[in-house]
């Protein structure tokens, strides 16, 4: 083998200036011109090549366009990939493979451009004579031929792609002419070759992008994970021709679990830990990874060697900056199929769509989930109010016939009409009263703030001027008492308002007992009432105690008192605040207040309402 590799050597170094090499391609135009045979071949070979847009077609036409012009015994096509630097024959006749193979095993001895180029145009006459082939003269005796050329495949940039080889089985001398026509054909052809695949490429190119469409359709579309996953690595294989592949995705930022796609049954992808392999390499240093040498990376896993990986390309599922995991292709039982720089910058547009619909997908788990409890906590809620509201209904519901009943013979004993009462069983029988009166109110209180809760009022046109009428004539006699001013500030004309004048006249009562409560004898309480727009503007103000600042926030509290514990001074439930707002915005209304410790304090209520006039339109 030794020997026969030094005699490629030897014919490699020495076929740049072989005697019966012919012309040097800068000086074929001073032979003379091609025949009119040759013409026409070249003629028709021209016309033939048009419209041809696959190689496996295009092959067939050239040896006819070769056979017409030079009129050769055998042929063969030789190409060169730049990208591997390999030389293949796809297309050959009247050749054995073994021959072919080892013509490509020659060229492969040298760098391809540069000594397809140096070799090309080439002509020996007797190849079976001559001492440069002595590596090869036992397999050309047996192929029998005797006289050989070869042309350059060079494009009009000048670059060489492989070459056009010609046999005779007879001797064959060289001409000028000979050799003109091989060059152009050799060129005509390198074209056809060159249009074919562009044309491919461009094919493929639109492929890929269809196929780059349906991945990112895919990715936008399916909601469950395993799913997406599994797709997503299946349909990037398919679109760089790769034979399997995997996505890992990290779980808790320490192990890595595995999606495969056609990985064979026998591998165990149990999930990894950190920090080993090129998995995590991948996602530590969230960059791509292009491998065309797996076996012998210092990162290569013995079962991936195993499972015949030659070429790897993997690059990390990008989620802004963070990087989920990543997806890896390659390809098994040693295949010759390379990757190549666009199968990795697809790779990489793949994984950043990928890493952001896996989060797209997450966040989106996360939400589903947070919802189901929220609803599942809203629907307890309902349940508990549902539970509460019944409870306060049946127990207002039980308390009144008692409640009426005590204070009724709690009455008819203070008025003596049983019988005479000491002075101690008299304030005995008031204190009953009393309190059995404060219960009755707090069972009111109660009935009226669920009935607000629930909406369940009634809607009827409520002339609110004449509502603050009547309330200011129900208190004038109290505020004598007391020694307050009670007066009323009413601009003209005032909305009306749709409601339940009995709510609305509680949320008066409350707001005007409750400035009664705070304002000391020679003080004022102030009811103003104007319109806002077509909404009416109500404020209640007193020159109180005022409320402390730290306190207001919490007054519309149920059962909250400003004064706590047993030294209050005003009595009270701690609901004719919660009621009042509550009836407010059962009517779409809000309610604020100000207040100023030893100044007063002042509640503004807001009601959406109308004028008469506008509603018999």
């Amino acid at each position: 083998m030794a020997d026969h590799n030094k005699s490629n050597d030897e014919f490699l170094r020495k076929s740049e200036h072989l005697p019966s090499q012919g012309l040097p391609p800068e000086s074929l135009s001073e032979g003379p011109p091609p025949t009119i045979a040759q013409l026409t071949a070249l003629t028709k070979a021209a016309e033939s090549f048009l419209g041809v847009h696959d190689l496996p077609s295009l092959w067939p036409r050239i040896q006819t366009a070769v056979q017409n012009s030079l009129q050769p015994d055998r042929f063969a096509i030789f190409i060169y990939d730049q990208e591997t630097d390999k030389l293949t024959c796809p297309y050959s006749f009247g050749l054995s493979q073994t021959f072919t193979d080892d013509v490509n095993d020659i060229f492969s001895g040298a760098p391809g451009t540069e000594q397809l180029y140096h070799l090309a145009p080439m002509w020996v006459e007797d190849v079976q004579t001559d001492p440069t082939f002595n590596a090869v003269r036992e397999i050309i005796k047996s192929e029998g031929f005797r006289t050989f050329a070869s042309f350059p495949l060079i494009d009009n940039q000048g670059k060489s792609g492989g070459g056009i080889i010609l046999f005779w089985n007879e001797l064959q001398p060289a001409n000028s002419s000979q050799l003109n026509t091989g060059h152009t054909l050799a060129h005509m052809i390198a074209l056809a070759i060159n249009t074919v695949t562009l044309f491919a490429q461009t094919r493929q190119n639109l492929q890929r992008e269809q196929q780059l469409g349906e991945i990112s359709r895919t990715l936008n579309n399916t909601p469950n994970l395993p799913t997406l996953l599994g797709n997503t690595v299946k349909m990037v294989a398919e679109l760089i021709k790769a034979d399997s592949g995997l996505i890992g995705l990290v779980i808790d930022n320490d192990i890595m679990t595995f999606y495969p796609h056609n990985v064979p049954n026998w591998m165990n992808l149990r999930p990894a830990p950190r920090p080993r392999g090129l998995a995590w390499q991948i996602v530590r240093n969230s960059e791509p990874i292009l491998i065309t040498d797996y076996p012998n990376h210092p990162e290569a896993m013995q079962k991936w060697i195993k499972a015949g990986v030659t070429t790897f390309v993997g690059a990390p599922l990008q989620a802004r900056d963070h990087c989920l995991g990543m997806l890896a292709l390659f390809n098994l039982n040693h295949s010759p199929r390379m990757f190549s720089q666009r199968d990795l910058d697809l790779v990489i547009s793949v994984g950043q769509q990928a890493g952001t619909a896996i989060q797209n997908v997450r966040m989106l788990g996360e939400t589903q989930q947070r919802a189901a409890a929220m609803a599942a906590a809203l629907n307890r809620q309902a349940e508990l109010d549902m539970m509460k509201n019944n409870f306060t209904q049946s127990v207002s519901h039980e308390l009144r016939s008692p409640l009426g009943i005590i204070y009724g013979h709690a009455e008819l004993l203070a008025s003596e009409s049983l019988g005479p009462l000491n002075d101690t069983q008299k304030q005995s029988s008031e204190i009953i009263m009393r309190r059995v009166l404060m219960l009755t109110n707090l069972v009111d209180d109660l009935t009226a703030l669920l009935a607000a809760e629930t909406q369940e009022l009634r809607r009827e046109e409520i002339d609110t001027t004449m509502l603050v009428y009547s309330l200011l004539a129900d208190y004038r006699m109290r505020a004598e008492e007391l020694e307050i001013t009670l007066e009323a500030e009413i601009a003209e004309p005032i909305p009306w308002i749709h409601g339940d004048s009995t709510h609305l006249r509680r949320v008066f009562d409350n707001l005007v007992s409750n400035a009664f409560k705070f304002t000391p004898a020679g003080g004022s309480i102030t009811l103003r009432l104007k319109a806002a727009g077509e909404d009416l503007h109500i404020e209640v103000a007193d020159s109180g105690e005022g409320i402390p600042e730290d306190k207001l926030e919490r007054i519309f509290e149920r059962f909250y008192q400003v004064e706590s514990g047993s030294a209050r001074r005003h009595k009270g439930t701690g609901l004719g605040l919660t009621l009042v707002k509550e009836i407010v915005e059962a009517h779409r209304g809000t309610i604020m207040v100000k207040s100023k410790l030893g100044k007063g304090t002042t509640f503004t209520i807001l009601i959406p309402g109308f004028f008469p006039e506008q509603t018999d339109n």
